[in-house]
Protein backbone atom coordinates (compact mmCIF):
# COMPACT_ATOMS: atom_id res chain seq x y z
CA UNK A 1 0.00 0.00 0.00
CA UNK A 2 2.71 2.49 0.75
CA UNK A 3 4.58 1.36 -2.30
CA UNK A 4 1.58 2.16 -4.41
CA UNK A 5 1.13 5.96 -2.41
CA UNK A 6 4.84 6.41 -2.77
CA UNK A 7 4.75 5.54 -6.84
CA UNK A 8 1.58 7.87 -7.44
CA UNK A 9 2.94 11.26 -5.42
CA UNK A 10 6.06 10.81 -7.09
CA UNK A 11 4.37 10.76 -10.42
CA UNK A 12 1.77 13.44 -9.20
CA UNK A 13 5.21 15.78 -8.40
CA UNK A 14 6.32 14.86 -12.03
CA UNK A 15 3.31 15.61 -14.01
CA UNK A 16 3.29 19.45 -14.81
CA UNK A 17 -0.04 19.11 -15.70
CA UNK A 18 -1.87 17.99 -12.61
CA UNK A 19 -0.16 20.00 -10.51
CA UNK A 20 -1.53 23.13 -12.81
CA UNK A 21 -5.10 21.55 -13.22
CA UNK A 22 -5.04 21.59 -8.99
CA UNK A 23 -3.34 24.97 -8.68
CA UNK A 24 -4.08 27.10 -11.64
CA UNK A 25 -7.98 27.59 -10.47
CA UNK A 26 -7.80 28.68 -6.78
CA UNK A 27 -4.74 30.60 -7.81
CA UNK A 28 -6.93 32.38 -10.45
CA UNK A 29 -9.97 33.31 -8.27
CA UNK A 30 -7.54 34.42 -5.65
CA UNK A 31 -6.00 36.90 -8.09
CA UNK A 32 -10.33 37.85 -9.17
CA UNK A 33 -10.89 38.48 -5.53
CA UNK A 34 -7.75 40.88 -4.66
CA UNK A 35 -8.68 42.90 -7.85
CA UNK A 36 -12.32 42.65 -6.96
CA UNK A 37 -11.38 43.84 -2.96
CA UNK A 38 -9.15 46.56 -4.36
CA UNK A 39 -11.93 48.19 -6.77
CA UNK A 40 -14.46 48.23 -4.10
CA UNK A 41 -13.73 48.43 -0.43
CA UNK A 42 -12.65 51.97 -0.39
CA UNK A 43 -14.28 53.93 -3.18
CA UNK A 44 -12.17 56.44 -4.78
CA UNK A 45 -13.22 59.89 -4.26
CA UNK A 46 -11.56 63.55 -5.24
CA UNK A 47 -12.48 66.28 -2.44
CA UNK A 48 -12.75 69.48 -3.16
CA UNK A 49 -11.65 72.08 0.13
CA UNK A 50 -12.29 75.06 -1.03
CA UNK A 51 -12.42 76.48 2.89
CA UNK A 52 -9.17 75.67 5.06
CA UNK A 53 -10.68 76.84 8.10
CA UNK A 54 -10.26 74.06 10.91
CA UNK A 55 -13.91 72.52 10.96
CA UNK A 56 -13.22 71.98 7.23
CA UNK A 57 -9.97 70.49 7.75
CA UNK A 58 -11.21 68.34 10.80
CA UNK A 59 -14.39 67.32 8.39
CA UNK A 60 -11.43 66.08 5.39
CA UNK A 61 -9.14 64.72 8.36
CA UNK A 62 -12.56 62.41 8.61
CA UNK A 63 -12.69 61.82 5.52
CA UNK A 64 -9.40 60.40 4.77
CA UNK A 65 -9.52 57.92 7.86
CA UNK A 66 -12.52 56.61 6.61
CA UNK A 67 -12.87 52.84 5.49
CA UNK A 68 -15.30 54.30 2.89
CA UNK A 69 -13.04 56.48 0.76
CA UNK A 70 -10.00 56.68 -1.03
CA UNK A 71 -9.35 60.52 -0.75
CA UNK A 72 -7.26 62.53 -3.51
CA UNK A 73 -7.50 66.38 -2.39
CA UNK A 74 -8.03 68.63 -5.52
CA UNK A 75 -9.01 71.66 -7.49
CA UNK A 76 -12.86 72.04 -8.63
CA UNK A 77 -11.32 71.80 -12.65
CA UNK A 78 -9.30 68.63 -11.70
CA UNK A 79 -11.54 66.67 -9.61
CA UNK A 80 -14.13 67.11 -12.64
CA UNK A 81 -11.55 66.05 -14.85
CA UNK A 82 -10.95 63.28 -12.35
CA UNK A 83 -15.00 62.29 -12.39
CA UNK A 84 -15.14 62.54 -16.15
CA UNK A 85 -12.41 60.09 -16.95
CA UNK A 86 -13.10 57.76 -14.67
CA UNK A 87 -10.52 58.42 -12.18
CA UNK A 88 -12.74 58.90 -9.28
CA UNK A 89 -16.41 57.75 -8.50
CA UNK A 90 -17.52 61.18 -6.81
CA UNK A 91 -16.53 64.47 -6.07
CA UNK A 92 -17.05 65.96 -2.33
CA UNK A 93 -16.95 69.71 -2.30
CA UNK A 94 -16.73 71.42 1.46
CA UNK A 95 -17.98 75.08 0.33
CA UNK A 96 -15.87 78.22 1.30
CA UNK A 97 -18.29 79.58 3.44
CA UNK A 98 -18.01 75.47 5.85
CA UNK A 99 -16.49 77.61 8.97
CA UNK A 100 -18.35 80.72 9.09
CA UNK A 101 -21.65 78.50 8.42
CA UNK A 102 -20.68 76.35 10.83
CA UNK A 103 -19.88 78.94 13.80
CA UNK A 104 -23.63 80.65 13.14
CA UNK A 105 -25.45 77.63 13.03
CA UNK A 106 -26.76 78.15 9.46
CA UNK A 107 -27.39 75.34 6.61
CA UNK A 108 -23.62 73.95 6.18
CA UNK A 109 -24.21 71.31 3.02
CA UNK A 110 -21.14 69.09 2.00
CA UNK A 111 -21.97 68.56 -1.77
CA UNK A 112 -21.06 65.11 -3.48
CA UNK A 113 -21.42 64.54 -7.43
CA UNK A 114 -21.58 60.95 -7.95
CA UNK A 115 -21.10 59.28 -11.08
CA UNK A 116 -23.78 56.54 -10.72
CA UNK A 117 -22.63 54.02 -13.09
CA UNK A 118 -23.76 51.19 -11.19
CA UNK A 119 -26.26 50.65 -8.09
CA UNK A 120 -23.07 49.23 -5.82
CA UNK A 121 -21.01 52.18 -6.64
CA UNK A 122 -23.95 54.61 -5.68
CA UNK A 123 -25.27 52.85 -2.76
CA UNK A 124 -22.12 53.00 -0.84
CA UNK A 125 -21.05 56.27 -1.92
CA UNK A 126 -24.57 57.58 -0.48
CA UNK A 127 -24.16 56.07 2.84
CA UNK A 128 -20.89 56.82 3.88
CA UNK A 129 -20.73 60.57 3.15
CA UNK A 130 -23.52 60.92 6.08
CA UNK A 131 -21.98 58.83 8.09
CA UNK A 132 -19.02 60.94 7.64
CA UNK A 133 -20.76 64.37 9.07
CA UNK A 134 -22.54 62.37 11.43
CA UNK A 135 -19.07 61.06 12.78
CA UNK A 136 -18.14 64.73 12.28
CA UNK A 137 -20.40 66.53 14.78
CA UNK A 138 -20.44 63.95 17.17
CA UNK A 139 -16.43 64.54 17.28
CA UNK A 140 -17.65 68.34 18.79
CA UNK A 141 -18.80 69.54 21.88
CA UNK A 142 -21.61 71.93 21.07
CA UNK A 143 -23.17 68.54 18.89
CA UNK A 144 -26.55 70.43 17.20
CA UNK A 145 -27.59 66.36 16.42
CA UNK A 146 -28.95 64.45 19.37
CA UNK A 147 -28.84 61.14 18.20
CA UNK A 148 -25.97 59.22 18.32
CA UNK A 149 -25.14 55.50 17.27
CA UNK A 150 -24.57 52.90 19.46
CA UNK A 151 -22.48 49.84 17.97
CA UNK A 152 -22.28 46.29 19.40
CA UNK A 153 -20.37 43.66 16.92
CA UNK A 154 -21.23 39.98 17.08
CA UNK A 155 -18.09 39.42 16.21
CA UNK A 156 -14.46 40.38 18.13
CA UNK A 157 -12.92 41.89 15.11
CA UNK A 158 -13.62 42.84 11.85
CA UNK A 159 -12.16 40.08 8.93
CA UNK A 160 -11.26 41.75 5.34
CA UNK A 161 -12.59 40.48 1.95
CA UNK A 162 -9.36 39.19 0.90
CA UNK A 163 -8.69 37.32 4.02
CA UNK A 164 -12.44 36.00 4.28
CA UNK A 165 -12.21 34.64 0.90
CA UNK A 166 -9.34 32.51 1.87
CA UNK A 167 -10.92 30.09 3.42
CA UNK A 168 -13.70 28.88 0.43
CA UNK A 169 -10.25 28.86 -1.37
CA UNK A 170 -8.30 26.75 0.71
CA UNK A 171 -11.83 24.32 0.50
CA UNK A 172 -11.77 24.98 -3.00
CA UNK A 173 -7.95 23.48 -3.35
CA UNK A 174 -8.51 20.66 -1.01
CA UNK A 175 -11.37 19.86 -3.03
CA UNK A 176 -9.39 20.00 -6.74
CA UNK A 177 -6.82 18.47 -5.17
CA UNK A 178 -8.85 15.46 -4.07
CA UNK A 179 -11.19 15.27 -7.03
CA UNK A 180 -8.78 15.80 -9.99
CA UNK A 181 -5.51 14.20 -8.17
CA UNK A 182 -7.77 10.92 -6.79
CA UNK A 183 -9.15 11.01 -10.45
CA UNK A 184 -6.64 11.04 -12.69
CA UNK A 185 -3.76 8.94 -10.35
CA UNK A 186 -6.81 6.35 -10.86
CA UNK A 187 -7.59 6.99 -14.62
CA UNK A 188 -3.74 7.21 -16.02
CA UNK A 189 -3.85 3.54 -14.46
CA UNK A 190 -6.83 2.68 -17.02
CA UNK A 191 -6.08 4.57 -19.90
CA UNK A 192 -1.86 3.65 -20.02
CA UNK A 193 -3.04 -0.10 -18.92
CA UNK A 194 -0.93 -0.45 -16.09
CA UNK A 195 -3.29 -1.57 -14.04
CA UNK A 196 -2.74 -5.27 -15.53
CA UNK A 197 0.62 -5.25 -14.05
CA UNK A 198 -0.69 -3.79 -10.50
CA UNK A 199 -3.46 -6.70 -10.67
CA UNK A 200 -1.22 -9.35 -11.82
CA UNK A 201 1.16 -8.28 -8.25
CA UNK A 202 0.72 -10.37 -5.37
CA UNK A 203 -0.97 -7.86 -3.48
CA UNK A 204 -5.19 -7.46 -2.87
CA UNK A 205 -7.61 -4.88 -4.13
CA UNK A 206 -8.17 -3.88 -1.35
CA UNK A 207 -4.57 -3.24 -0.68
CA UNK A 208 -4.72 -1.21 -4.58
CA UNK A 209 -7.41 1.09 -3.88
CA UNK A 210 -6.28 1.82 -0.14
CA UNK A 211 -2.91 3.04 -1.42
CA UNK A 212 -4.35 4.60 -4.26
CA UNK A 213 -6.65 6.68 -2.13
CA UNK A 214 -3.94 7.36 0.72
CA UNK A 215 -1.43 8.92 -2.16
CA UNK A 216 -4.33 11.47 -3.01
CA UNK A 217 -4.97 12.01 0.50
CA UNK A 218 -1.68 12.50 1.52
CA UNK A 219 -0.71 14.87 -1.69
CA UNK A 220 -3.50 16.70 -0.61
CA UNK A 221 -2.46 17.57 3.19
CA UNK A 222 0.81 18.18 2.21
CA UNK A 223 -0.08 20.86 0.16
CA UNK A 224 -2.80 22.21 2.66
CA UNK A 225 -0.14 22.12 5.09
CA UNK A 226 2.54 23.94 3.24
CA UNK A 227 -0.71 26.51 2.52
CA UNK A 228 -1.79 26.69 5.95
CA UNK A 229 1.90 27.57 7.69
CA UNK A 230 2.33 30.12 4.79
CA UNK A 231 -1.12 31.83 5.76
CA UNK A 232 -0.37 31.67 9.62
CA UNK A 233 3.03 33.25 9.36
CA UNK A 234 1.62 36.06 7.15
CA UNK A 235 -1.11 36.39 9.91
CA UNK A 236 -4.05 35.67 7.46
CA UNK A 237 -5.06 32.26 8.60
CA UNK A 238 -3.87 31.63 12.14
CA UNK A 239 -6.21 30.17 14.64
CA UNK A 240 -5.66 30.74 18.24
CA UNK A 241 -4.86 28.22 21.07
CA UNK A 242 -7.04 24.44 20.29
CA UNK A 243 -8.72 25.77 17.60
CA UNK A 244 -6.12 24.36 15.27
CA UNK A 245 -7.42 21.21 16.19
CA UNK A 246 -10.95 21.78 14.66
CA UNK A 247 -9.27 23.38 11.80
CA UNK A 248 -6.74 20.66 10.81
CA UNK A 249 -9.57 17.78 11.63
CA UNK A 250 -11.87 19.86 8.91
CA UNK A 251 -9.20 20.29 6.63
CA UNK A 252 -8.25 16.51 6.71
CA UNK A 253 -12.11 15.18 6.59
CA UNK A 254 -12.77 17.10 3.27
CA UNK A 255 -9.13 16.18 1.71
CA UNK A 256 -10.62 12.73 2.53
CA UNK A 257 -14.00 13.00 1.19
CA UNK A 258 -12.54 14.89 -1.90
CA UNK A 259 -10.03 11.98 -2.53
CA UNK A 260 -12.51 9.09 -2.45
CA UNK A 261 -14.64 11.15 -4.27
CA UNK A 262 -11.47 11.75 -6.91
CA UNK A 263 -11.30 7.61 -7.10
CA UNK A 264 -14.82 6.94 -7.85
CA UNK A 265 -14.66 9.81 -11.01
CA UNK A 266 -11.24 7.79 -12.28
CA UNK A 267 -12.64 4.57 -11.63
CA UNK A 268 -16.07 5.94 -13.53
CA UNK A 269 -14.39 7.69 -16.34
CA UNK A 270 -10.93 6.26 -17.03
CA UNK A 271 -9.54 8.91 -19.01
CA UNK A 272 -7.10 11.83 -18.37
CA UNK A 273 -9.22 14.27 -20.21
CA UNK A 274 -12.68 13.43 -18.73
CA UNK A 275 -11.73 13.32 -15.39
CA UNK A 276 -9.94 16.68 -15.53
CA UNK A 277 -12.81 18.56 -17.18
CA UNK A 278 -15.37 16.55 -14.69
CA UNK A 279 -13.21 17.65 -11.51
CA UNK A 280 -12.85 21.04 -12.58
CA UNK A 281 -16.55 21.28 -13.00
CA UNK A 282 -17.64 19.53 -9.73
CA UNK A 283 -15.04 21.82 -7.68
CA UNK A 284 -16.36 24.95 -8.47
CA UNK A 285 -19.79 24.37 -8.09
CA UNK A 286 -18.94 23.47 -4.99
CA UNK A 287 -16.85 26.66 -4.03
CA UNK A 288 -19.79 29.14 -5.37
CA UNK A 289 -22.59 26.85 -3.01
CA UNK A 290 -20.28 26.82 -0.32
CA UNK A 291 -20.23 30.50 -0.26
CA UNK A 292 -16.86 31.75 -2.36
CA UNK A 293 -18.37 34.50 -3.46
CA UNK A 294 -20.50 36.19 -1.23
CA UNK A 295 -21.77 35.13 2.20
CA UNK A 296 -24.20 31.61 1.38
CA UNK A 297 -26.38 33.19 4.18
CA UNK A 298 -27.30 36.23 2.01
CA UNK A 299 -28.05 34.57 -1.22
CA UNK A 300 -31.16 33.77 -2.35
CA UNK A 301 -33.55 31.15 -0.76
CA UNK A 302 -33.48 28.80 -2.74
CA UNK A 303 -29.43 28.46 -3.42
CA UNK A 304 -29.23 28.56 0.28
CA UNK A 305 -31.13 25.39 0.42
CA UNK A 306 -29.27 24.12 -2.47
CA UNK A 307 -25.87 25.09 -0.02
CA UNK A 308 -27.34 23.21 2.46
CA UNK A 309 -27.03 19.93 0.68
CA UNK A 310 -23.50 20.54 0.02
CA UNK A 311 -20.61 19.42 2.17
CA UNK A 312 -17.98 22.23 1.09
CA UNK A 313 -20.39 24.55 2.81
CA UNK A 314 -19.67 22.74 6.23
CA UNK A 315 -16.31 22.41 5.46
CA UNK A 316 -16.30 26.46 4.88
CA UNK A 317 -18.36 27.44 7.79
CA UNK A 318 -16.19 25.05 10.43
CA UNK A 319 -12.91 27.10 9.02
CA UNK A 320 -14.42 30.02 9.23
CA UNK A 321 -15.30 29.52 13.45
CA UNK A 322 -12.09 28.00 14.30
CA UNK A 323 -9.73 30.31 12.10
CA UNK A 324 -11.68 33.92 11.87
CA UNK A 325 -13.89 33.81 15.35
CA UNK A 326 -12.47 31.19 17.78
CA UNK A 327 -16.09 30.29 17.99
CA UNK A 328 -17.84 26.16 18.58
CA UNK A 329 -21.21 27.61 17.28
CA UNK A 330 -22.31 24.82 14.91
CA UNK A 331 -18.94 22.97 14.89
CA UNK A 332 -20.34 19.68 16.17
CA UNK A 333 -22.60 19.44 13.26
CA UNK A 334 -20.34 20.63 10.64
CA UNK A 335 -17.23 17.97 11.50
CA UNK A 336 -20.43 15.34 11.60
CA UNK A 337 -21.71 16.82 8.55
CA UNK A 338 -17.77 16.30 7.06
CA UNK A 339 -16.98 12.95 8.65
CA UNK A 340 -20.30 11.62 7.18
CA UNK A 341 -19.54 12.75 3.95
CA UNK A 342 -15.97 11.47 4.11
CA UNK A 343 -17.53 7.85 4.94
CA UNK A 344 -19.45 8.14 2.04
CA UNK A 345 -16.46 9.48 -0.40
CA UNK A 346 -14.92 6.69 0.37
CA UNK A 347 -17.60 4.37 0.73
CA UNK A 348 -18.03 5.37 -3.41
CA UNK A 349 -14.46 5.30 -4.56
CA UNK A 350 -14.29 1.57 -3.34
CA UNK A 351 -17.32 0.30 -4.87
CA UNK A 352 -16.28 2.46 -8.03
CA UNK A 353 -12.89 1.16 -8.12
CA UNK A 354 -13.75 -2.66 -7.12
CA UNK A 355 -16.40 -2.84 -9.75
CA UNK A 356 -14.09 -1.45 -12.63
CA UNK A 357 -11.25 -4.20 -11.33
CA UNK A 358 -13.58 -6.74 -11.66
CA UNK A 359 -14.28 -5.51 -15.42
CA UNK A 360 -10.58 -5.39 -16.30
Amino acid sequence: MLAIAAKDILTWSRTPSAIAVSLLPPIAFLLIIVIVAGATGRNPVAVVAEDNGPQAQRLMSILEDSDAFRVQPATSEEASGLLDTLQVAAVITIPASFDDDYRMHRPDPVNIRINNLNLDFTNDLRRSLPAAITRFYASQPDNPIMIGVAETDLRPHDVGLVQFELVPILVLLLTLMGVVNGGLATAREFEDLTIKALLLSPISRGTLIAGKILACWVTTMLVAAVILILSAIAGFLRPAGWYWLPALAATGLIALAAAGLGAALGGALRRFSAVSASGINVAIYLFFLSGGIGVAAFLPGWIQTIAHFTPTFYGVDALEAAIFYQSTDNLARDLAVLLLTAAGGLILGIMSLRRRLADV
